[in-house]
């Protein structure tokens, strides 16, 4: 298996492993939005992007940024005829998104939570994969990418019921900074020094 950076032959299934393993607005969204999302991802510098690949199989990616506002604003900017497609099919698909997507713009109220933090932001590993170090080499590379951009350190968000990747992350050393409530769901916030 081979990891390397996100690129466009890798959006469309990123966005399906996406949506597969992970909660939250985009997956409520959908694999259109998702794809509008990842697809301006692979167009601007902002975004730190890496997939595990087997053989031409995408078995787990992981996507950040030194500067996560930035990044936002970059994928809407670099992509905006598909990300108003997207999010436009994800309403109509699921109308409660709409509520999210607007609630979305707002910050977390915790003022704990640093949202221009460094941060890891998505991180899945398809579901046959797990338990095989996929996740720890995808965290370990993007360690590597973030300290190389010039970060010390980086966060990320954790549903604070999902205890396997609650696990995962402290067994790789990450420290628990806060908890934070978004979206009705309690969060957990965790930092890695890099």
């Amino acid at each position: 298996m081979l990891i390397a950076p996100l690129s466009a032959p890798h959006v469309d299934a990123v966005a399906r492993l996406h949506c597969a393993s992970l909660t939250g607005l985009l997956s409520q969204l959908g694999v259109p939005a998702a794809r509008a999302y990842y697809g301006g991802c692979v167009k601007t510098d902002a975004a730190i992007g890496l997939v595990c690949i087997d053989g031409d199989t995408v078995r787990g990616f992981v996507l950040g940024s030194i500067h996560p506002d930035a990044l936002k604003q970059a994928v809407v900017r670099n992509n905006l005829v598909a990300t108003l497609a997207g999010l436009c099919a994800g309403i109509v698909r699921r109308p409660v998104a709409l509520k999210w997507l607007l609630a979305s713009m707002r910050r977390p109220d915790d003022p704990g939570y640093d949202p221009q933090a460094p941060e890891l932001t998505y991180l899945a590993v398809a579901a046959d994969c797990r338990q095989a170090g996929i996740g720890k080499r995808l965290v370990d590379a993007f360690s590597a990418a973030m300290r190389h951009a010039g970060a010390r350190g980086y966060e990320l968000s954790v549903d604070d019921d999902n205890v396997p990747a609650i696990a995962f992350y402290e067994r790789l050393r990450f420290q628990l900074i806060g908890r934070y409530r978004e979206f009705g769901i309690l969060h957990r916030r965790y930092r890695l020094e890099c």
